[in-house]
Formats: C-alpha cells, structure tokens, sequence
C-alpha cells in the first residue's frame, strides 16, 4: 500500500515536470532512487561501515569504501544512461477500433551509448534496448474512440549498471494522436448514388447511361442536350464511378441517422478514392474541402473526421 501511494506521488510530480519538458528525458524530469536489492546493500554498506569503525577493523573498513563507491557510481552511471534523451512520435493519425502500432524514434542527445533501457506506455513493454545515436521503436495500441487525445506517455526505466538504482522519467509529448472513425465500405447502391461529377458540362462521356427523368430528380444530372432532342427530361446515371474526375463525399448524404456510421463509410471512401488516384473532396454541413488526392489532402480529412 505504501509503495502504490508512493509511486502515485512520483508519478504525479515526474508529470507535472514533464510537462514543461516535453518530448525529452533530462535532469529535470529525472527520478533516481534504490530498488529493493539497492536498499539491502546501502543498508549493508552503512552497518558493514559503523561495524568496523567500533571494532576497528581495517579489512571491513577497506570493503565498505569500496562498495560505497560501487554504489555512488552506480548511481551516476544509471543516471547518465537515461539523461538527455529525445524521442520523436512518428505516428499521429490512426484509426478506431483496430490493432495499430505508434511509432517512436528515439535520440540520444550526448555522443554517448545507452544500454539496457526498459521503455513502456502502460499497454506494452520493450525491455533491454540499446542506444548509440538513435532507434526507432513501436507499441501496439487499440484505441475505441475517436478524436484529438494526448499520445499516451512512455516511461523509461534504467537498473544499469548493477541493478541496484532505479532511474526512472516520464515523456510527455507535444504532439497531439487523432483517432478517426473505423473505415467501412457502404453499400453499393449508396455509392453509387452518392457521387457527384464536378464541372459537368453536356458530352455524353461524362456519364455511363441515362433514364427517364424521376420526379424531384437534381437538376445538375439532367441531360439537356436529350431533352432538347426528345422534348423529354433524361437524367444521367454514373454506374462507374472511377470514371469520375473529381468526386465529392456528402458525409451528410451518407447515413442521415447515424453520424458515426456516415463518417466511417467517409473515411473508407477516402482511402478508396486515394489509392485509385481519383481528386476527392469532403462535404459535411457547412464545409466543403477542396479537391486534390495528395497525402497531405488525406490526411488533413482523416484529422477532420476526427474532430466532427
């Protein structure tokens, strides 16, 4: 009991500090303290000392110098071995609801090596890593909600060299992890009913067939040129949508009633029409993005599906 209350206190202080020192391990933000075998053997060095000074007893005298010493050393060792280290999030924008790794590129800002660091984010651990200049590193993490969160914090740990000393810190990081919606394919009819060709003008290429006209139907589908033929109203019907220049998705026209499922079905439609190298662009309420399909241009609507 004692010991949770205690490590909830560090944790707490080593927090606070390393939110003024984000992304970096210094002498800020630091802890070192005696594991349970550090304390057994400064508890042995303070009697083994006092022991020979009242029986005056040189050989005692000599060995308890010389583990003191072990043990200073010890301390600046492990110290050393955690201080000055910067580690960059390479991943920021994930999906919900599935298995994902974050990645991390760790740096060591002195020209010094690191050895056998335990680093872990609560999730998962990765024990006795080795640290020249720098190394990437990954967790796996499922995440159940989208949004804009903290990216979950990585505490290092160091018992080098003798493992009596616990070096400990916590990273906090400056950038912020967007979890967008789970992508899932909607239903076919939906997709084709959805997209819309931006700067019609009125060749028949631009649309696979027409129909008789419905009631109600939008004027921006209606074939002109075959009503002024046939004194009727035709409307244009897109069966292939890859035959699309430009493609907008209406996440309002998705799923009217379910707003995380319409954003879903976005973000699968965006990935889809990023791969097919087809310029797409986002429509929800009020705000319409412009067209492109560059990673840039993907990712920006990922983070917005995130945030809606």
């Amino acid at each position: 009991m004692i010991s949770k209350n205690w490590e909830k206190f560090v944790t707490k202080y080593l927090i606070k500090r390393s939110n003024l020192h984000k992304n970096k391990l210094n002498k800020k933000n630091i802890y070192i303290f005696p594991n349970s075998n550090g304390f057994k053997l400064g508890a042995f060095i303070f009697f083994s000392f006092t022991a020979s000074i009242f029986y005056q007893n040189n050989v005692g005298l000599l060995i308890s110098i010389i583990l003191f010493f072990v043990y200073f050393l010890s301390i600046i060792i492990s110290y050393q071995n955690l201080n000055n280290i910067k580690i960059d999030p390479l991943t920021t924008l994930v999906p919900q609801n599935q298995n994902v790794y974050l990645d991390y590129l760790i740096h060591s800002l002195n020209d010094r090596e690191r050895l056998n660091l335990n680093i872990s984010n609560n999730e998962s651990n990765i024990k006795n890593v080795d640290l020249t200049n720098q190394k990437k590193i990954a967790f796996k993490n499922i995440f159940l909600k989208r949004g804009v969160y903290e990216i979950p914090i990585l505490k290092l740990e160091s018992f080098f060299p003798f493992g009596i000393i616990k070096t400990f810190g916590l990273v906090i990081f400056d950038q912020k992890l967007h979890i967008y919606p789970e992508p899932i394919k909607p239903p076919q009819d939906l997709i084709k009913n959805l997209m819309i060709v931006n700067n019609l003008d009125e060749n028949d290429y631009e649309f696979d067939r027409i129909e008789e006209a419905s009631p109600g139907e939008s004027l921006s589908r209606i074939s002109w040129r075959h009503y002024s033929i046939k004194n009727k109203l035709f409307s244009k019907k897109f069966i292939n949508s890859e035959n699309n220049k430009e493609i907008l998705i209406d996440i309002d026209l998705l799923n009217k009633k379910n707003l995380e499922k319409a954003l879903s079905n976005a973000v699968y439609l965006i990935e889809y029409y990023y791969n097919k190298k087809i310029s797409f662009a986002l429509k929800y309420k009020e705000f319409t993005s412009k067209y492109s399909n560059t990673l840039t241009h993907k990712n920006d609507l990922l983070k917005f599906t995130a945030n809606v």
